[in-house]
C-alpha cells in the first residue's frame, strides 16, 4: 500500500497534476478571451478536468459557469442515427481492438432475438457470435449488414426511440438557450462534437458549438460542427507530441467514478443519464486517490499562481517533458501498477483489458515494422492478433537491452502513420 501511495502522488504531481492544471487553464482564459460564460465538460474524461476548473473560478472569481453534461458516443451517437444517412453506418461500423459479430450489434442497444434475426437474413446464423473479426471478416460482415433491410430498420427505430429524451436532457440542461455551446474534453476525433451538432440543429439551434480538446489526431470534418481548439497536439503542429503520446493511457488517467452514460430516461419529471454500473473496489480507489491528490496540487498552486501569467508555449513543453517521461519512459513498478487500469475502446463498452501485462510481452514481437506490415497482409484472412492499449508500457516489463529496439520501432511507425499519412 505504501508504494502504490507512492506511485500515485508522484503521477499526481509530476504527470496528471501540472499537465491538467496548464490545459484547464489555457480553457478558462480562452474562454474568457472570447465572452464565454458557461463551459460544458463532457462525461467522463471531463470529470477531474471540472473539479480543477472549478478550483480556478473560485479562486480567481471567475464569471463562468462550469457544468458537467453525462453523455457518450453511444448516448449521442443512438438517438442522432436516423438523422445522419449514411455516416450512421459509417460509425456503426468502426474497427477497434476487438470487434466482434455481437459487439457490432449491440453498438444499437439489439436484443438476443433481433440479432437473430439479422443473422438469419444475412446469412451469419452459423457464424461465432463473440469471435473477434479479421479485417476480411469485418469487410464481409459490415457489407451484409449495410444491405440489410432489418438491420436498417432497427438502427431507425432504436435513434427514433431514444431521441426525445436525449433532446430532452439537452434543452434541460440549457444547451439550445445558448448562442455559443462550449464543450471540454480530451479529444482525439471531435465525432462528439459533431453529434451534439447535428442533434441540437434538428431540435432548432441556430447557435455555434466551440470544442476545447487537449489533443486532435483528426481534422475537423465540417465547418458546420464549429471551432476545435486544441491545447497540447493537432494534425498541424509539431508531430512529436502526438507521436510520443498515448491517449488510452490519459483517457485512463481522466476516470470518473461513475459508469458510462447509455442514454437518457424520464425520472420525476426530470431527465436523467442512465449509465453503466461505477468503478467498484481496487478501481474506485485509485480514482478517488489521484483525483484527490491533483486537487490538493491544484490548491497549492493557484496559490502561486496569476491567472494572466500563463506562458503557453512554455507550459506545452513542460508538458511534453512530463508526457515523454512517464508514457515513453515508465519504469518497471509505473508500467505494473498503470498497466493494470482497464480500457476500453468500444463505445458498447463489451469489454475492458489491461493497458499494459507482463504476459503481453510476446505481442510486442510484432510491433516491429517488419511485423506490422506482414500482418497488414495477413489480417485479412487470418485471426485478429491482440493490440497493446499502452505498448510504451509493456515494453518497460522487458529487459533494457531490448526495450529500446521495440521503442525505436513504435517511435517510427508512429511517426509514418501521422507524419506521412
Amino acid at each position: 500500500m505504501e508504494k502504490q501511495f507512492e506511485l500515485e502522488f508522484e503521477f499526481s504531481r509530476q504527470l496528471v497534476g501540472p499537465v491538467l492544471f496548464d490545459y484547464v487553464w489555457w480553457i478558462l482564459r480562452t474562454a474568457r478571451k472570447k465572452n464565454i460564460h458557461r463551459i460544458y465538460f463532457l462525461a467522463r474524461d471531463g470529470y477531474l478536468l471540472l473539479q480543477i476548473a472549478e478550483a480556478f473560478c473560485r479562486h480567481f472569481c471567475l464569471e463562468i459557469e462550469c457544468r458537467y453534461l453525462y453523455c457518450s458516443r453511444k448516448s449521442l451517437r443512438m438517438p442522432a442515427y436516423h438523422l445522419m444517412g449514411e455516416e450512421a453506418y459509417e460509425l456503426l461500423f468502426l474497427g477497434g481492438y476487438c470487434v466482434t459479430l455481437s459487439s457490432l450489434l449491440k453498438r444499437v442497444n439489439l436484443g438476443a432475438a433481433q440479432r437473430t434475426e439479422i443473422y438469419t437474413e444475412c446469412g451469419l446464423s452459423e457464424f461465432p457470435e463473440d469471435r473477434i473479426l479479421n479485417r476480411k471478416e469485418l469487410e464481409t460482415v459490415c457489407g451484409l449488414l449495410r444491405g440489410s433491410k432489418t438491420y436498417r430498420m432497427y438502427v431507425d427505430r432504436q435513434s427514433r426511440a431514444a431521441y426525445q429524451n436525449t433532446i430532452g436532457y439537452l434543452k434541460q440542461e440549457g444547451l439550445l438557450e445558448q448562442e455559443t455551446v462550449a464543450l471540454v474534453d480530451s479529444g482525439w476525433t471531435g465525432s462528439m462534437q459533431r453529434t451534439l451538432r447535428q442533434l441540437l440543429e434538428s431540435a432548432g439551434f441556430c447557435g455555434k458549438l466551440e470544442g476545447f480538446y487537449f489533443g486532435m489526431y483528426a481534422k475537423p470534418k465540417s465547418f458546420a460542427d464549429g471551432d476545435y481548439h486544441t491545447w497540447y497536439f493537432s494534425r498541424i503542429g509539431p508531430a512529436k507530441r502526438r507521436i510520443l503520446f498515448c491517449n488510452n493511457l490519459f483517457e485512463c488517467l481522466l476516470a470518473a467514478p461513475h459508469g458510462m452514460t447509455t442514454g437518457y430516461s424520464v425520472q420525476d419529471g426530470r431527465f436523467c443519464p442512465q449509465m453503466l454500473p461505477p468503478p467498484e473496489g481496487t478501481a474506485l480507489e485509485r480514482i478517488q486517490a489521484w483525483t484527490g491528490f491533483v486537487c490538493q496540487y491544484t490548491d497549492e498552486r493557484l496559490e502561486q499562481t496569476g491567472f494572466e501569467t500563463l506562458e503557453e508555449e512554455a507550459a506545452r513543453k513542460d508538458a511534453y517533458r512530463r508526457i515523454r517521461r512517464y508514457m515513453v519512459y515508465p519504469t518497471r513498478a509505473e508500467a505494473a501498477y498503470w498497466g493494470g487500469l482497464l480500457f476500453c475502446d468500444d463505445i458498447t463498452e463489451a469489454y475492458q483489458f489491461a493497458l499494459a501485462d507482463p504476459a503481453q510481452r510476446e505481442i510486442v514481437k510484432g510491433y516491429t515494422i517488419p511485423a506490422r506490415i506482414r500482418s497488414r497482409f495477413q489480417q485479412r484472412k487470418k485471426q485478429r492478433q491482440p493490440a497493446l492499449f499502452w505498448p510504451y508500457g509493456t515494453i518497460a516489463f522487458l529487459p533494457e537491452w531490448q526495450q529500446w529496439w521495440y521503442r525505436l520501432h513504435i517511435y517510427l511507425w508512429e511517426w509514418i502513420r501521422y507524419v506521412l499519412y
